[in-house]
């Protein structure tokens, strides 16, 4: 009997330390192993032309019922996340200044064009092409979502350097890793505490940031 209760106990002692051994292996932060989302409808040139030295960045595209605050914000971080780039020298095109110049505060890349439109904005902004960015698709509640369709054209020729059609679905896992990954590598605060880095599926202006930064990361290089 004495045996049997030694053997009980030990068989009990190994399982507690399997159990405990488990509960301690790390957790697979998928922020850091993958899958990640990778932008595929892209064409473009094989390297940007010396001669595009200045780019003018036009406002965000949205669609009819985003509210311009929202777009505001959007337009912030494509001219930051472009900078990020450091491809050109960037030329931020206000809503103001585009409505003088063509009369609308926003224009798609896909709509027609004031005629005259590319001479004004190079005679304004002395740029050599334009940077369209229109949204497609767009949530600003999660599951997050922002579709992105961008062009940029040379000025003096019409050429379109560069081409991306993209949806960014925070409801992805590999969109969601991808978000969670630009935010460890990027906005993590110094310091913090804990991983903040889920705050980038629920913050529309943080998941914004990380979408501009895989558009234009696809931009041709130099």
């Amino acid at each position: 009997m004495m045996r049997r209760r030694l053997k009980e106990t030990l068989v009990l002692g190994i399982a507690c330390l399997a159990f405990a051994g488990c509960e301690s292996m790390p957790r697979i932060d998928h922020a850091r192993t993958g899958p990640f989302y990778a932008p595929t409808n892209v064409r473009a040139v094989d390297r940007l032309p010396t001669t595009i030295r200045r780019i003018a960045i036009l406002p965000v595209a949205g669609l009819p019922d985003i509210p311009e605050a929202n777009l505001a914000r959007l337009d912030s971080s494509f001219s930051s996340e472009f900078n990020r780039s450091a491809r050109a020298e960037a030329v931020i095109v206000s809503r103001d200044l585009l409505a003088r110049l063509a009369g609308a505060r926003q224009l798609s890349s896909v709509e027609a064009l004031p005629h005259d439109l590319l001479s004004k904005l190079k005679g304004a902004t002395f740029a050599d092409a334009i940077l369209f960015i229109d949204l497609t698709a767009y949530s600003p509640y999660p599951p997050l979502k922002l579709g992105i369709r961008s062009k940029l054209v040379d000025i003096s020729s019409g050429e379109i350097l560069w081409a991306f059609d993209n949806l960014f679905d925070a409801n992805e896992p590999a969109v969601a890793n991808a978000a969670r990954r630009h935010y460890l590598d990027f906005n993590s605060p110094e310091g913090a505490k804990g991983d903040l880095s889920s705050t980038v599926l629920q913050n529309p202006t943080r998941f914004g940031s990380y979408v501009a930064f895989s558009t234009f990361v696809t931009l041709p290089k130099r």
